[in-house]
C-alpha cells in the first residue's frame, strides 16, 4: 500500500451523522447535469467543473481523511485514476466534511482530521494522482450531488449527464483488489459505447459530517469531562504484568512522569488527547506518576484536568482485568520500575512507551514526545494484520 494503513479492525464513526435539521443527502438521478463548484485544491489552485469537462468521462468523488472506508480506497482510487485517465476520463476528489462535525475519536483510524491543511498531508503521503478539492466551510456541493458517504462517487459521461453513482467497489476496509468494482465496470461500458449495466450502488461508509453535527459533538465532550478520575498505587508486579499485554490484541501506552517535571506537564495534553483520539480502540493509556504517595491528591486533580478518566470502551477492558483504574502512582525504587517496564528506560522524565500483543514494543521515547512520531506508531497496529 502507498499510504501509511493497513487493514481495519473496527467500525467507523459516531452513530448519526445527519444535520439535527433534518437534512437527510438524495443523490442525483440518473442522466442529470453534473452541478458546477468552484472550490480550493491541495495545490492552492481553484477548480471549476469546467476543469474536468471535455473528457470521454467525468468521475467525482466525494472522499475524507479520516474514514476507514476512504482510507482503505485510496490505492483503489488511485489504480482506478491510473487505468482510465489515459482514456481521456477526467477525474477529481472531494472533501464536504466539516470539522466542526467530527468527534474525535472518530480519527482513531489515522494521524490526520478532516481539515484543509491536513488534506494535503494525506494527498502528499499517498501520492494522489488527482485533484483534491475543500467543501467542508459551506458544503454546498455535496448537497448539490447528494453525497452520502465516503467514499461515493458519481460517473457522468462527456456530455455531463449521470450515468452511474454508488460506490466504487465492494472492497470497504479490506486492502488489495476488490471482487466486484462497479466504477471500473461502469466506465469501461461508457467508454465502449454501452450503457452500465449497473448504474446506482449503496455508498456504503462513514456519513458525511456536517456541521449541524456540531451540536451532538458538544454534548460528547461535556459527557467525556464527567469520566471520574481516580488514582491507585502501584507494584511492580502491577507495572510489569500491564507491560506484558498478554493475550489480547490492543495497545497500551504507558508514560513515567511527574507534576514536578516541567516537560511532563507540558506534554501531557497531547498525551490526553491522543488517548481520547484511539480510545473506540483497543487502546489504553497507563500513566504512571513518580509523585510521592503524600501528593496523591495532587496527582489526581492533574489528571482530573486533563480529562483522564477511563473512557466508555476502555472500562471493561480495565475491569476484565480486576483493576479500577489506569492512573497510577509509583513509591518504590525507581530501578525496580525500569526493569518491570521498560528495561531501556535510563531514568529521564518523561519516558513513554507503547507496547503491542504481548508486549511488543512499538514506540519508545525518553524526553518530550512528537505527538505525529506517536500517532504513526499506534495507526499502524490499527491497521496492522493480526499475526
Amino acid at each position: 500500500m502507498k499510504s501509511l494503513f493497513l487493514p481495519l479492525l473496527l467500525v467507523c464513526s459516531l452513530a448519526s451523522g445527519a444535520p439535527n435539521s433534518g437534512y437527510q443527502p438524495v443523490p442525483l438521478e440518473q442522466g442529470a447535469s453534473a452541478p458546477d463548484f468552484s472550490l480550493t485544491g491541495v495545490d492552492g489552485k481553484t477548480y471549476r467543473l469546467e476543469d474536468f469537462s471535455g473528457g470521454t468521462a467525468t468521475v467525482v468523488i466525494f472522499t475524507t481523511n479520516h474514514c476507514p472506508d476512504a482510507i482503505a480506497s485510496i490505492d483503489r482510487m488511485i489504480a482506478l485514476v491510473d487505468q482510465f485517465e489515459k482514456r481521456g476520463v477526467k477525474f477529481v476528489a472531494i472533501n464536504s466534511n466539516s470539522p466542526e462535525g467530527l468527534h474525535l475519536p472518530e480519527l482513531g483510524w489515522t494521524v490526520y482530521n478532516d481539515g484543509f491543511e491536513d488534506m494535503k498531508r494525506i494527498a502528499e503521503d499517498s501520492k494522489f494522482n488527482l485533484p483534491y478539492l475543500y467543501d467542508g466551510d459551506t458544503q454546498e456541493v455535496a448537497k448539490a450531488y447528494g453525497a452520502v458517504a465516503t467514499p461515493h462517487l458519481f460517473i457522468f459521461d462527456s456530455k455531463l449527464q449521470l450515468r452511474y453513482n454508488g460506490r466504487m467497489d465492494d472492497g470497504r476496509r479490506s486492502l488489495g483488489p476488490a471482487k466486484k468494482n462497479e466504477a471500473r465496470d461502469a466506465l469501461t461500458s461508457l467508454l465502449d459505447g454501452k450503457e452500465p449495466a449497473t448504474i446506482k450502488t449503496r455508498p456504503i461508509g462513514c456519513t458525511i459530517k456536517w456541521k449541524e453535527k456540531s451540536g451532538k459533538v458538544a454534548i460528547a465532550n461535556e459527557q467525556w469531562k464527567k469520566n471520574p478520575v481516580t488514582v491507585e498505587l502501584a507494584t511492580t508486579d502491577t507495572i510489569a504484568k500491564l507491560v506484558a499485554n498478554e493475550g489480547r490484541s490492543g495497545m497500551r501506552l504507558f508514560n513515567i512522569w511527574s507534576t514536578s517535571c516541567g516537560p511532563c506537564v507540558l506534554e501531557f495534553p497531547d498525551l490526553a488527547k491522543i488517548y481520547r483520539q484511539y480510545s473506540w480502540q483497543s487502546f489504553e493509556f497507563i500513566p504512571i506518576s513518580l509523585d510521592p504517595s503524600s501528593e496523591k491528591a495532587t496527582v489526581a486533580q492533574f489528571l482530573e484536568q486533563h480529562e483522564c478518566g477511563l473512557a466508555p470502551r476502555t472500562k471493561p477492558l480495565v475491569t476484565k482485568d480486576g483493576r479500577t483504574t489506569n492512573n497510577y502512582l509509583f513509591e518504590g525504587d525507581p530501578e525496580e520500575l525500569a526493569n518491570a517496564l521498560d528495561p531501556e528506560w535510563n531514568g529521564a522524565l518523561p519516558h513513554t512507551l507503547l507496547v503491542g500483543p504481548n508486549g511488543k514494543i512499538l514506540f519508545r521515547h525518553t524526553g518530550m514526545i512528537e505527538p505525529l512520531a506517536l500517532k504513526k506508531a499506534i495507526v499502524a497496529q490499527v491497521w496492522a494484520k493480526p499475526e
